[in-house]
């Protein structure tokens, strides 16, 4: 009976996680030259695509440095490399969006990401 319960509620813990398709990762650092395996989200149709990135590569336009936090390459701060940022990095890049949290197909995304921008660094996520 208690392996059935404690089943059960394990169950239920991941039942958001299953659902949404993709999920935050924590603060999961990513290296520079390696490649990932970004996982994002479409909106809330549960369409949700996996694309392997090279870390750091150049996406184009402000995708100069793909996993990196923040916007664009940065003017020199210490930055983070992590898994959600490569996330919201390659849905942002591949569906043009805009907004940050408020983005219909990336805002979970970017969510996500918002502790890796803060403490990222902290952490040792340097790339």
């Amino acid at each position: 009976m208690k392996t059935l319960i404690v089943s059960l509620l394990m169950s239920l813990l991941m039942l958001p996680v299953a659902m949404a398709g993709e999920r935050n990762e924590g603060i999961t650092c990513i290296y520079k030259g390696s490649n990932v395996t970004a996982t994002y989200d479409l909106g809330t149709n549960g369409t949700v695509r996996n694309r392997t990135v090279k870390v750091n590569s150049d996406g184009g336009g402000s995708y100069g440095c793909m996993g990196r936090c923040g916007g664009g390459c940065g003017w020199g701060a210490p930055s983070s490399y992590t898994k959600d940022c490569m996330d919201h990095d390659k849905c942002s890049l591949d569906t043009g969006a805009s907004g940050g949290s408020g983005d219909s197909n990336c805002g979970d995304e970017f969510n996500h990401a918002a502790d890796d921008w803060a403490w990222g660094v902290w952490r040792g996520c340097r790339g």
